[in-house]
Parts: structure tokens; C-alpha cells; sequence
């Protein structure tokens, strides 16, 4: 783990970092992280492919990012704006990438901007910090005649499955969801990965998870996601005006 100490830095230099070295150590033996499990959520656990479009999931990945340095004691949101909480977090190198940006732009605290920002490169940074740990492999499949893209194939699908194993059993269930799977829900809501984990389950099921993360998200991380679907519902809007 490496520690995010404030240091001056420019934003485009930041911003345009391409890839952030993410040494598999930093990533393996800690508890999961609220952006990579939603990126194994958010992917078919065999073949890797995305289960939703890609502003959807771009943004549900730049909400998790924040709300994992939320959770991490670095980040406060209040009243739709971010601020930097703390000088000395212990963070991976994703989420210093994350904190150096947002300190080389104090003139942006919006939640909504932020979120805009990140959601174009969140999925290439997690897809970077599972590769490193091994958790995923980089193929790249063809599209339509000579088209190619690269998907992020799971090395277990076991590992890949776990989030929507747990999330899809205690839904069934009707249980209480812990705090992680809280989080995991609201995500889904956010971005209507929902439809995926409740395929299959009866209405009830649907009420319970609102209920849950109504009662058990944190009104930081609430706050979050809400900003995150009023801009994807918003995009939606304007997608069907044009």
C-alpha cells in the first residue's frame, strides 16, 4: 500500500496519465474495494464482456472510486461537493492517482463534475489494477467486420461471481444486507445493473433491496450515488430529446 501525501502537481498532468502502475501487491491481501467488485459485477464472469452500456458503467465505476476514498477517510461529500479530508490515507496507487487529480483542481469541488471527469477512464484504471493482481487478463475479441475491442476476462469465475453470488442470495433471502453489499445494491440501482442481479427473483425481492440501501448507505455515499443516477438520468433525457 503506498500512502497519498498532498504534493503540487499539475491537472493535465495528472489527468493524462494513461496508465497508473498498480503493483499487484497493493491490491492483493486487503479487503475488496467497492470499485472492484462492482467492476466484476458490471462483466459477465466467463467471458468478460460488460453487462451495461458504457455510460452507465463508466459512472457507476467514477461513483465507487469516490466512494471507496469516502469510505477511506479521504474524501468528505457535503451538500454535492467533494473536499479533501485528509493528508495522510493509506491508499493504493489508484486512488492516489484519484486524490492528486482532485487536489490539482481545487477550483471543482462539484460531485457531478468529478464524477463526469473520472467515468471516461474508470474502467480502463480498475481494468489496469485487477490485470495487476491477476484477478482479470486483457483479450482482445472482434466486433463487427474488422472492428476489434479488449474485453477483461476473469481468471476465476469464481472470484468474478462472488459479489453477485452474495448480493443475489441475500436478496432471495430477504436478509439484512451488510454494509459492503449495501454499497454493491445502490450501485446497481444507480445504473440499472439491478435488472441483472434480480433476474429471476420475485418483486419482493426488488422492494427489499430498496428498502436495504435506503436504511444502510451512509448519507455521504447516498449522496454519491444520488448525484451519479440525476446524471445518468439526465443523460438519458437528453439521448431522447435529441
Amino acid at each position: 500500500m503506498t500512502v497519498y501525501r498532498t504534493r503540487t502537481t499539475t491537472a493535465a498532468a495528472v489527468a493524462s496519465g494513461g496508465g497508473v502502475p498498480v503493483p499487484a501487491a497493493a491490491v492483493r491481501g486487503r479487503s475488496p474495494l467497492l470499485a472492484d467488485e462492482f467492476f466484476l459485477l458490471a462483466h459477465d464472469d466467463v467471458t468478460g464482456r460488460p453487462r451495461l452500456p458504457a455510460g452507465p458503467l463508466g459512472y457507476g465505476l467514477a461513483a465507487a472510486l469516490l466512494a471507496d476514498l469516502v469510505d477511506a477517510g479521504a474524501l468528505r461529500v457535503h451538500d454535492g461537493r467533494l473536499w479533501l479530508a485528509a493528508r495522510h490515507v493509506p491508499v493504493d496507487a489508484l486512488g492516489g492517482w484519484t486524490l492528486r487529480w482532485l487536489g490539482a483542481e481545487p477550483a471543482h469541488r462539484r460531485v457531478g463534475t468529478w464524477l463526469a471527469l473520472l467515468a471516461p477512464r474508470a474502467h480502463g484504471q480498475v481494468a489496469r489494477r485487477l490485470t495487476a493482481a491477476g484477478v482479470v487478463r486483457p483479450r482482445t475479441v472482434r466486433r463487427r467486420l474488422l472492428a476489434t475491442a479488449v474485453v477483461h476476462v476473469p481468471t476465476d469465475t469464481n472470484r468474478a461471481a462472488w459479489a453477485w453470488a452474495r448480493l443475489s442470495v441475500r436478496l432471495q433471502r430477504r436478509e439484512p444486507l451488510p454494509t459492503f453489499e449495501a454499497r454493491l445494491g445502490g450501485l446497481c440501482l444507480v445504473t440499472g445493473l439491478d435488472d441483472f442481479v434480480l433476474a429471476g427473483l420475485p418483486a419482493a425481492a426488488r422492494r427489499h433491496l430498496h428498502r436495504e440501501t435506503a436504511a444502510r448507505l451512509p448519507a455521504e455515499i447516498s449522496e454519491l450515488f444520488t448525484i451519479a443516477r440525476h446524471r445518468l438520468d439526465g443523460a438519458a433525457h437528453r439521448r431522447r430529446h435529441r
